[in-house]
């Protein structure tokens, strides 16, 4: 039964990889850089999401995933993806050590969003600080997520498709969020995904 899940991990992966690989050759037909942003956007949001399957497949307990080494795994993926030549150092502390598969993916898809618009909008000069805190505590997950940045030329209006998404996802794990723009950006997260 272990040997069979891995393979559908495995496969998943592969087939997630395809579908990758399909969208960056059609992107490269496209010239109009806004339309490209987008295509770059959602490669980000199947990479994270092929990422899982791929720990998945690494793992001996096919049920649950290191949280913290699969975040600092997306971040890096995203600091590649993103071409990002400056220093960014990104700190996740957490005290769960491992996370089930079913709100991992919603969890999953919120770091990237967060993370890739950091990355695309906060840092202008050659450093940036991105703070990520999770704690578990009463079936309640709570998540910090801070960077350091200034934050230019973005839309942070509710319907910006990545609030959005942020919006049904926090709903998917039976939660709030709030958000503070004062001193970089900041949202906090209150989470019950096996509400």
């Amino acid at each position: 039964k272990t040997t069979l899940l891995k393979e559908i991990h495995h496969r998943v992966k592969n087939n997630l990889q395809v579908i990758t690989s399909l969208l960056r050759l059609q992107s490269r037909e496209i010239t109009d850089e806004k339309s490209l942003s987008v295509y770059e956007e959602s490669i980000d949001r199947v990479v994270a999401m092929s990422l899982i399957h791929e720990k998945m497949y690494q793992t001996n307990n096919l049920s649950k995933i290191n949280l913290r080494e699969y975040i600092s795994s997306l971040a890096g993926d995203l600091l590649e993806s993103y071409g990002v030549n400056k220093n960014i150092v990104i700190d996740v502390q957490t005290n769960i050590e491992v996370i089930t598969l079913r709100p991992l993916v919603p969890v999953a898809l919120i770091f990237n969003e967060l993370i890739s618009n950091s990355l695309k909008h906060a840092f202008d000069d050659e450093k940036g600080m991105i703070e990520i805190l999770i704690d578990e505590k009463d079936g309640c997950l709570k998540i910090l997520y801070k960077d350091n940045g200034t934050w230019k030329n973005h839309d942070t209006s509710p319907s910006s498709f990545g609030l959005e998404l942020i919006d049904s996802l926090t709903e998917q794990l039976n939660g709030t969020y709030s958000k503070d723009v004062s001193n970089g950006t900041e949202f906090k997260f209150e989470l019950y995904p096996n509400v």
